[in-house]
């Protein structure tokens, strides 16, 4: 018998009731919904959603919960989870087509122009399209997506589509991401991560403020900026398509004034070692630089 409409917000209810109760400072996700169609449908499809005036699930379910709380005097939804497996790359295949494919597919996340290349064939925009359900149905609920893959992350290609779908996190501003499950110790994938979260070895991470970044051209390069609370250092992360070119890149900083050296730190198929890093210089609020083929990039620029 499939999972219904009423028997997932019954359970949800049941069960998130006595956790608040219980562990008052607790924050409580759900529904976890498993991927497009389980957003707007149950598994009990077309019937189930008929039975409720054809309203999409998620919108329905956030509908409920709101009632609920506002009935009760008390939040028992803080995060809206979801997972997201992108069609047609969540695996490990890196021919041309399906490579090409895996690093375009990362703008099924933001971009309301991109047309998902798969059965769903509509744009999804998947973060901002969320957010937008949440304040139209239960306004100061967050969004975390509880499980993401974009597949063959043992490649430099895999590599490539995690680090963009991280900047794109950052960038978009999710309260949480969880990886399904962990990529392999020192693979592509993990030293992607670690661009991210601890890039020097020593545990210094990408900025905790996202500024404004924007890429003449996404499909070959893709770019993502935030400053450090810290330092006030800047980091650009630069993550270069191409899997046989590179790309000489022009760099234009507003409102930063960065001193004349900076730190470089790169991951590429070149990298067997891991991550190697050197001293840049001619560095200014305008400069040039270059890209390896299938690299990410990360440029620290400490302020003057």
């Amino acid at each position: 018998t499939c999972t219904t409409y009423e028997e997932i917000l019954d359970k949800f209810l049941d069960y998130a009731t006595v956790v608040r109760e219980l562990a008052p400072d607790a924050e409580i996700t759900g529904p976890v919904t498993s991927s497009w169609y389980y957003y707007w449908n149950s598994a009990a499809g077309a019937q189930d959603k008929a039975a409720h005036d054809n309203q999409d699930f998620l919108p329905w379910f956030l509908d409920r919960v709101r009632e609920h709380d506002e009935e009760k005097n008390v939040r028992t939804l803080d995060v809206l989870d979801i997972h997201y497996y992108p069609p047609g790359v969540y695996n490990e295949v890196v021919d041309d087509a399906t490579s090409a494919l895996r690093l375009r597919s990362t703008r099924a996340l933001w971009d309301p122009n991109y047309i998902v290349e798969s059965d769903i064939a509509e744009p999804m925009y998947l973060i901002p399209l969320m957010k937008e359900v949440i304040e139209r149905h239960y306004p100061g609920t967050k969004l975390g997506i509880s499980e993401w893959n974009w597949g063959a992350e043992a490649t430099m290609n895999g590599a490539l589509a995690i680090a963009d779908v991280l900047g794109i996190f950052g960038r978009e501003d999710i309260y949480f991401a969880s990886y399904w499950v962990a990529p392999p110790l020192g693979s592509p994938g993990f030293n992607a991560f670690k661009m991210f979260t601890n890039y020097d070895g020593r545990g210094a991470r990408f900025g905790d403020t996202s500024v404004w970044a924007r890429s003449s051209d996404l499909d070959l390069v893709s770019g993502y900026s935030a400053l450090d609370g810290e330092t006030g250092s800047m980091h650009l992360m630069l993550i270069n398509k191409q899997p046989a070119s590179e790309a000489s890149v022009n760099i234009n900083l507003s409102n930063f004034e960065p001193q004349s050296r900076a730190m470089l730190y790169r991951y590429d198929e070149n990298s067997p070692e891991g991550i190697a890093r050197q001293a840049v210089a001619g560095i200014s609020p305008a400069f040039e630089l270059t890209l390896p083929p299938y690299s990410i990039t990360l440029l620290v620029l400490e302020p003057k």
